[in-house]
């Protein structure tokens, strides 16, 4: 790719996406790019953080932005490549015709652009929020508001957390160690966390919300959820059931929206020199599949497949690998990867299918799980989908590389003589 004399880049965002590609593009630039001028704008008041951090480590632990945030060097720029990091800058509108962006109300130009807006946490629009404490957990200062105010409860209080998927339950299991309130979950779907833990894994961690003196009610309607709120009558309401990509600013300069930013393998949009990655994207695949990454590790891969193709560099185009993810609830930490969820409700947010059709469970104890998500093969055995684990025995770490393995290769592997191998061996 032909570089001009002196490039300008612009990157609309300041999570981890945007993080990665400059990070990239820094890396791959040595000398085959020139003289560049990278300006990066976030509406946010500090630099780019962990995502994951803010239920784990703010609100949980009480750090700032600052511990949780990400190695500032990249801001430092390198040989011919300025960059300056514009924090609580909200960009108003992207002009991909004159290549400008205006920010605050001033422009800046552009040779090739970045989104890497991210998401936000899905709200609810419904009467029986109306006059509540409602907290929504997406930034720091989410968290930390969140923390304040849970910490001024009393045992009198009641808290209501909306929505029984990991992050709800993350806080649910966060306030639990602020407050000495009264905690009660509700979920519109029949079993916790069903986009992301299978059945036994549900089960498990049900038991240890339960065990904690935490209330947890399935299968709600929306009148059974005014009813319950009512009856409880909160001090205070978190709200999580899932996320918003934020494409407005994108749809409004003309490119091509889905659900996400629409992108193809290399990042690249509809329009010439505009890239997006990140929470933010709908990725279409030469085989025409679509996929939605919403996790910290496609949003880095993306990013840095970005940093490098804009830098002239080759690159191999993006591959989902199995999803991975972590969470740690009352000192215990649960690991996912590969597809471990089940179908949810039709009409409730998420996917209305999921590859995992069974699942068998390996080690079930007080803090050692293993279950593996199988998916049945059509004229052959069933294969291993997906790996829930919490623990850290050597059956556990050794359950964690079985993606992929057939039923056969599982019992040869982790039973003698069709007893379990014992998990402390």
């Amino acid at each position: 790719m032909t570089q001009p004399d002196h490039q300008r880049i612009a990157v609309i965002g300041g999570g981890v996406a945007a993080h990665s590609a400059l990070k990239a593009f820094l890396a791959a630039a040595g000398d085959t790019v020139g003289p560049t001028t990278v300006d990066v704008f976030t509406r946010e008041s500090h630099r780019p953080y962990r995502r994951p951090s803010v239920n784990k480590d703010i609100l949980i632990d009480g750090k700032s932005a600052d511990d949780v945030a990400l190695p500032g060097a990249v801001f430092d720029g390198a040989e011919n490549v300025d960059v300056s990091l514009h924090l609580s800058s909200e960009v108003d509108a992207v002009d991909t015709t004159g290549r400008t962006v205006t920010v605050n109300g001033e422009q800046y130009a552009w040779d090739q652009l970045i989104f890497a807006t991210g998401a936000s946490p899905r709200h609810l629009d419904t009467p029986w929020l109306e006059g509540r404490n409602v907290h929504y957990i997406r930034t720091p200062e989410h968290s930390t508001s969140l923390r304040e105010t849970l910490t001024s409860l009393t045992a009198d209080d009641n808290v209501v957390v909306i929505g029984a998927g990991i992050l709800g339950l993350e806080a649910a299991a966060g306030a639990s160690t602020l407050t000495d309130a009264t905690i009660t979950v509700l979920e519109a779907q029949d079993d916790i966390c069903r986009r992301i833990l299978p059945a036994a894994a549900a089960r498990w961690l049900r038991d240890k919300h339960t065990a904690h003196g935490i209330g947890i009610r399935c299968g709600l309607s929306d009148d059974d959820l005014s009813a319950a709120v009512a009856d409880l009558d909160p001090a205070v309401m978190v709200v999580s059931v899932g996320l918003d990509r934020d494409v407005s600013l994108a749809r409004s300069a003309g490119l091509d929206v889905g659900r996400g930013i629409v992108v193809d393998e290399y990042g690249r949009t509809t329009v010439p020199g505009v890239w997006a990655a990140g929470d933010c994207v709908e990725i279409h695949a030469e085989d025409g599949t679509v996929t939605l990454p919403e996790d910290e590790g496609s949003a880095r891969l993306l990013g840095g497949i970005v940093g490098l193709t804009m830098a002239g560099q080759d690159t191999d185009r993006f591959l989902l690998s199995p999803p991975k993810g972590w969470s740690r609830q009352y000192g215990l930490m649960l690991n996912l990867a590969g597809a471990t969820g089940r179908p949810v409700q039709s009409g409730q947010p998420g996917p209305s299918s999921h590859p995992s059709d069974h699942e068998l469970v390996l080690v079930s104890e007080d803090e050692d799980l293993v279950v593996f998500s199988l998916e049945s093969r059509s004229g052959g055995e069933s294969v291993v989908s997906g790996v829930t684990t919490v623990g850290r025995s050597p059956v556990v770490r050794k359950a964690k590389n079985a993606l992929g393995m057939t039923v056969s290769e599982i019992e040869s592997e982790f039973f003698t003589d069709g007893a379990l191998i014992p998990s402390t061996s």
